[in-house]
């Protein structure tokens, strides 16, 4: 197969899975062509002398709204592909320092997918294809930080401050990033107190939902049992998101359906049981 039609399946599976769950999410992806192919090749002597091989001739950008979702997407995509966990550049940065952390997997193609490439330098491509993780206040300092220093790394060589400078940018994202979602999680509890349960949830899943009503029944429920309300606010959202995957929820993304799951997975209240379709009952129970 060609590279871009590996591509594309690869970036519809993809997109397929995060939409099912709900991320919060961009994706970008490119195919090399020969020119770029035969760039990196002679870029580096390991490719020339058969040390290593191209993993990327197809990469694939991920770009979310949350830096807490990273791990998350990362377990999603390595149930769906088969990672090469030795090649992977993911940074482990200590507790004082500071930089651009790279988030670079590398996954094996999938299975009846192959390179057909119609050139000399097929030999030096792997079966593999390349996803990078990023979140969307990093993405466009990548891209500078990409475009204008990493590949120009001679430009830089005598401005060392500068450079350092540039990296502080990133440390201000990031630090913003984590500021956000606990800006978020102070709505979400504002909400709570102020028995405002649609947008509690919201706040608090921070999910691409498609419908935000909880229905009366919900609401009245929860209005007369705050307990009950204080339980499904408690739901841990990672574990939320892991657990539609696992089960491979396929309903439409409705915040009442979300209720009914995460009662059925976690809080298990009979009324709310009592008032949910037996089938989806039996299906995530």
């Amino acid at each position: 197969m060609i590279p871009s039609s590996i591509e594309k399946a690869i970036v519809g599976d993809i997109t397929a899975t995060l939409n099912r769950i709900g991320i919060m999410y961009r994706i970008f992806s490119r195919a090399k062509d020969v020119r770029s192919l035969k760039r990196k090749i002679y870029s580096k002597s390991k490719y020339l002398e058969g040390v290593a091989k191209i993993q990327d001739l197809i990469g694939i950008r991920i770009v979310l709204y949350f830096p807490d979702d990273i791990e998350l997407v990362h377990k999603v995509m390595s149930a769906t592909y088969v990672e090469r966990r030795k090649d992977a550049s993911i940074d482990d940065l200590d507790d004082n320092t500071f930089k651009p952390v790279r988030y670079n997997l590398v996954y094996e193609l999938p299975s009846q997918s192959f390179y057909e490439l119609d050139c000399e330098y097929s030999h030096f491509v792997d079966s593999t294809f390349e996803l990078q993780i990023r979140t969307v206040l990093s993405e466009g300092w990548h891209e500078v930080e990409h475009d204008l220093r990493y590949k120009f790394q001679d430009d830089w060589r005598q401005s060392s401050t500068e450079s350092r400078k540039l990296n502080g940018v990133y440390a201000s994202l990031e630090t913003n990033e984590w500021t956000m979602i606990r800006i978020l999680e102070e709505v979400a509890y504002k909400h709570y107190k102020q028995k405002n349960w649609e947008a509690m949830l919201r706040q608090k899943l921070r999910l691409r939902i498609q419908n935000f009503e909880l229905g009366e029944d919900i609401n009245q429920l929860f209005n007369s049992d705050i307990e009950l309300a204080k339980k499904f606010f408690r739901v841990d959202r990672e574990e939320l998101i892991s657990e539609l995957y696992n089960k491979g929820f396929d309903y439409p993304l409705t915040l009442k359906n979300l209720v009914w799951f995460a009662n059925a997975i976690f809080v298990r209240n009979e009324t709310i049981l009592g008032n949910t379709p037996e089938e989806f009952v039996e299906e995530y129970s």
